[in-house]
């Protein structure tokens, strides 16, 4: 018997960093995902194998039920997935006690280094495979707001906001008129989104001010008609994030020269931005070559 659970990737168009302290976000589910595929084998160990885009990305084999490490790839990646499984074996105190043997296989859509949801895919999918809570999992081994686990089960965009332990989560229409003079941009700087929370919560100065400006940014762009008015308020956003932050604006880095928005998404400084555009596409993406940037999406063709 095979049993397979699928959860979208994520970006967040609004609120990073502020989203963990009640800021309402505005974040998409994407075409790209991860699935985990689990069978039963007689081996007595679970058997795990991750792939990606570029092939056999992972391996590793547990022992069971204690989940030992006995054979592995990559012995950081073991020991972060050991960590997960125990973390959910507190939730659902059976998971993994009377198995003869498992293997579990699984698929990442996308290279693990784009900030997609690598780590957030595979808590919902293991989640959902013990019965378990994803959120409360995610806050037991990677943290964060919760918006990516919100996210993954997504039909389309949606806004997030966190209160305490309370989560809203809401359906929203986020399609705007001029979709194709939107693009994501991959900056090629892989950011560790737990390492990017602890330096924010170290070092960023904020108000109750600055959240609500950010959830009013929030409400205010999916209304948007026009591409000219969207800019402005992701210039509003990338501003206000400047000051809380005390980091330049990502367009003043790596965009000095671009005519149209440019704004940074989730952890700053490293994985994908929103790039707004009054050119052709085939123009597009040849300025964006020409400044080393190849690996670019149209909204249409990653939002889901």
């Amino acid at each position: 018997m095979k049993n397979k659970w699928f959860a979208n990737g994520k970006l967040l168009i609004t609120g990073e960093y502020l989203v963990l302290h009640g800021a309402e976000a505005l974040a998409v589910p994407l075409k790209y995902g991860q699935s985990l595929t689990v069978q039963k084998n007689k081996s007595g160990l679970l058997q795990w194998q991750a792939n990606a885009p570029g092939g056999l990305w992972f391996t590793a084999v547990f022992k069971l039920p204690s989940l030992e490490v006995l054979e592995t790839s990559d012995s950081d990646m073991s020991e972060q997935l050991r960590s997960l499984l125990l973390n959910v074996k507190k939730q659902a105190e059976n998971f993994l006690t009377n198995e003869q043997g498992l293997t579990a296989t699984t698929n990442l859509d996308f290279d693990p280094d784009y900030g997609f949801g690598s780590s957030s895919t595979l808590v919902y999918c293991v989640a959902r495979w013990a019965k378990a809570d994803p959120y409360v999992l995610q806050q037991e081994t990677f943290g964060g707001s919760g918006y990516d686990i919100a996210c993954a089960d997504a039909d389309g965009p949606v806004t997030f906001q966190r209160t305490g332990n309370n989560r809203n989560v809401s359906r929203i229409d986020f399609s705007p008129l001029f979709k194709d003079q939107l693009y994501f941009v991959y900056l090629g700087r892989k950011q560790q989104t737990a390492g990017s929370i602890k330096s924010f919560q170290k070092e960023a100065v904020f108000e109750k001010a600055d959240i609500q400006k950010i959830t009013d940014i929030t409400r205010e762009i999916p209304k948007t008609k026009k591409l000219e008015d969207f800019e402005a308020l992701l210039n509003e956003h990338e501003q206000i994030m400047s000051s809380v932050l005390r980091q330049p604006v990502v367009k003043e880095l790596y965009f000095s020269e671009y005519q149209g928005a440019v704004k940074s998404l989730g952890a700053w400084g490293g994985d994908f931005v929103l790039v707004t555009s009054r050119m052709s596409r085939e123009e597009f993406i040849r300025q964006m070559h020409n400044q080393r940037f190849d690996i670019i999406y149209p909204f249409a063709g990653l939002v889901l």
